[in-house]
């Protein structure tokens, strides 16, 4: 519950909001309890057939004559003489019921005056006024709720609405080692469903998990006006129904933690099959697919069914707990209004015999305490159900990093700064180096080619120069300045990178260009599309020119298409150092002419890193390198061995 703790902690500026809620909650409990209490004339007048004023008026009479008759009691007990301990004991007893019975003579006068001046003179008439009392209060009572949900349920959505966005946030600022251990498929499930129980967790825990004890609270507090000793009698079973509680809160909690690590694996199968749909098309792997998100629904659905049964069997017990105290005290209380006794066995209950009518009013007060009970199972499962998403929302945001900003980053200074790499080793997994004891100067403006074997650490030493990881051992400096030191916003500005896989979003051509650079006008968008030699294609080959979706990920383009467009998006960036990993591996050999035509004309104004196996673009670098079993070594093999 650390987690669900901290999301509460969250909800300190929106305080006042709760504060009102609450103070909706308290008056929802109030007019539930009073309610129930108001039946009590009610009941009076029908089995007596008369006013309430007249009904007062006898109790009134009936306390006044208890009075005089326990003054003179006690008048006679202290005329006693000798005066012995049994004595004593019974004047104390004498005159706690002479307070008792000066304290109903007043509530008594009180409740008699407000009648005179509120209550018609008439049975039937006041039977009518007190139920359209309570027609009016279960109205009022309704709009406290409707009251009390909207600013619950605006607290619970704005607590988790900024929860949502902050672990968004996190993932996109989550390193490579990071974002693969939590994976697309966790951070999906963590924003989509664990927020959505964490909403449904908070409004219970600030609305029910308060309003149903207050319900509760109220009910139990008219009835100690009846008899406090019998509700002592009625709740003993109280310690037993804590015990169910907190045991079927474990099983509950086990269940609701697993339910969220098997939605995270549902997602995976989706995500996966949807992202790759067209490979499963091409290899007919639809019912593979199919019976894999099978399996994860089926693993999911006996998940939801344990949930389902534990929850289920909360309720009976809790139930079953309520209706045998409920049981204890009509049978109590039957004894005593039939035999007219005050006292249970050796237990005093009353100082007076119960009447029918204060019998069933007890009674009445027992059940409305018992429905908010029975509720309580219900919200008890929708809060271990937050505070289980909670563990994993939070769990996002406190994950570690390795690659982490600077405080106060360095600023570098001009855009002519050569790139060094200083005795680098790499290792994902530790005792496993990809690459060992690199060194690397690259002047400003100058043009390197890096070859190698797949797996052989090239993409590697690529996200090492983004700053996607940190070397393990040795440095990357810009301008003689470590990249631990700059700002992550200096580096990306600095050095871009086009990949083998081009990633676009699901907006227009125009967009995605300018993706990076918002700040770019339409002729500087058209000018370096048509410096990735894309302007062509994208004016007459797509329908809407550059205001044309390109679908998910750019599915509605050509793989050529796709790598210019990023190219484009690169050049428009205008960056220190530009990297080209495998980016130009689908594009047709005329693009590939006209790209390298542009390459060469921007040498010079650029650093410019390719990672390639085509020859025409090896013949321009200034110098190549290959990486071979982890180390870097300069190649002065042929053309023709290099392509080999």
């Amino acid at each position: 519950m650390r987690n669900f703790g901290k999301a509460i902690r969250e909800a300190a500026p929106l305080a006042p909001l709760i504060l009102l809620a609450t103070i909706c909650s308290f008056g929802i409990a109030v007019l539930w309890g009073s309610n129930i209490g108001a039946l009590y004339p009610v009941i009076e007048i029908t089995l007596r057939n008369e006013s309430i004023q007249s009904w007062l008026d006898k109790k009134h009479a009936e306390t006044r004559a208890d009075l005089d008759r326990l003054t003179i009691q006690i008048q006679e007990v202290e005329n006693k003489v000798p005066k012995d301990k049994a004595t004593e004991l019974e004047l104390i007893e004498l005159r706690q019921l002479r307070e008792e019975r000066e304290r109903t003579l007043a509530w008594t006068a009180w409740q008699r005056d407000w009648a005179n001046r509120l209550l018609p003179n008439d049975a039937f008439q006041t039977i009518c006024v007190i139920m359209g009392v309570l027609v009016v209060t279960t109205l009022v009572k309704h709009v406290l709720m409707l009251t009390s949900d909207m600013i619950l349920g605006y607290v619970s959505s704005t607590l988790v609405k900024r929860l949502r966005q902050r672990v968004f946030q996190k993932s996109l600022a989550m390193d490579r080692d990071a974002y693969q251990s939590v994976g697309t498929s966790g951070l999906v499930s963590s924003i989509t469903v664990a927020a959505d129980n964490l909403t449904t967790g908070l409004m219970s825990l600030f609305g029910a998990a308060i309003r149903e004890p207050l319900r509760i609270i109220a009910c139990l507090a008219f009835a100690c006006f009846i008899s406090w000793r019998l509700l002592a009698l009625s709740i003993f079973l109280a310690p037993a129904l804590i015990v169910i509680i907190v045991y079927f809160n474990k099983k509950i909690r086990a269940v609701a933690s697993a339910i969220l690590k098997r939605n995270a694996g549902f997602h995976e199968v989706m995500l996966e099959a949807f992202s790759n749909i067209f490979t499963v098309q091409a290899y007919s792997m639809q019912e593979c697919e199919q019976k894999r998100f099978a399996s994860r629904t089926d693993e999911m659905q006996r998940a939801s069914l344990r949930m389902i049964f534990f929850s289920g069997l909360s309720r009976p017990f809790t139930e079953l707990i309520g209706v045998t105290m409920v049981g204890i005290t009509v049978c109590a209380g039957a004894y005593l209004v039939v035999n007219k006794e005050t006292h249970l066995l050796f237990l005093k209950i009353r100082d007076t015999p119960l009447s029918i009518t204060d019998l069933l009013i007890f009674f009445g007060l027992l059940i409305g305490a018992s429905d908010p009970l029975r509720r309580l199972s219900g919200v008890s499962v929708s809060i271990q159900n937050g505070a289980m998403a909670a563990n994993v929302l939070y769990g996002i945001l406190e994950h570690p990093t390795r690659v982490t900003e600077p405080l106060q980053g360095v600023v570098l200074s001009g855009r002519q700064n050569s790139l060094s790499v200083e005795q680098l080793s790499f290792e994902y997994q530790s005792g496993t180096p990809i690459l060992e004891d690199i060194s690397l100067t690259i002047p400003f403006g100058k043009t390197v080619a890096i070859l190698g074997h797949n797996g052989s650490g090239k993409s590697t030493l690529i996200q090492l120069l983004c700053r996607f990881y940190d070397p393990t051992r040795g440095r990357i400096t810009l301008g003689g300045v470590d990249l631990r030191d700059l700002s992550f916003d200096d580096i990306r500005k600095r050095i871009t990178l086009v990949g083998q896989n081009a990633e676009l979003f699901n907006r227009t051509v125009l967009e995605n260009i300018q993706y990076g650079s918002v700040n770019a006008t339409r002729q500087e968008i058209f000018h370096a599309a048509k410096l990735a030699h894309a302007h062509d294609f994208i004016t007459n080959s797509l329908p809407d020119g550059y205001e044309t979706i390109v679908g998910t990920n750019g599915q509605k383009l050509s793989g050529g298409q796709r790598q210019r467009i990023a190219l484009a998006r690169a050049i428009l960036r205008k960056p220190e150092i530009l990297i080209l990993d495998e980016s130009t591996s689908q594009i047709d050999l005329t693009s590939e002419v006209q790209i390298r035509e542009t390459l060469e004309a921007m040498k010079g104004t650029m650093t410019i890193i390719i990672v390639t196996h085509r020859e025409a673009l090896l013949k321009m670098a200034d110098n190549v390198y290959q990486i071979q079993g982890g180390k870097l070594s300069a190649h002065h093999q042929s053309l023709s061995e290099r392509v080999a």
